[in-house]
């Protein structure tokens, strides 16, 4: 192959990740802290169903081993 035809090639790659970086980087820019937010609350109301909710009832074999 040529190197003048590679140079073009690597320099088209380079070009499109800088791109495509760059348009990353706006978008984690336009709203950085919404989806660490909406983890934060998902797991609080993880944790408060589980707390509502109170213990698990025993299963059935351990029940039958405790009173056999």
């Amino acid at each position: 192959m040529n190197v003048h035809i590679e140079e073009y090639l690597a320099h088209e790659k380079l070009a499109e990740a800088r791109a495509r970086a760059a348009t990353y980087l706006l978008v984690q820019a336009a709203d950085p802290g919404r989806p660490r937010f909406r983890v934060a609350l998902g797991l609080a109301l993880i944790r408060t169903g589980r707390w509502l909710a109170g213990p698990a009832p025993r299963s059935a074999r351990q029940a039958s081993r405790t009173t056999a």
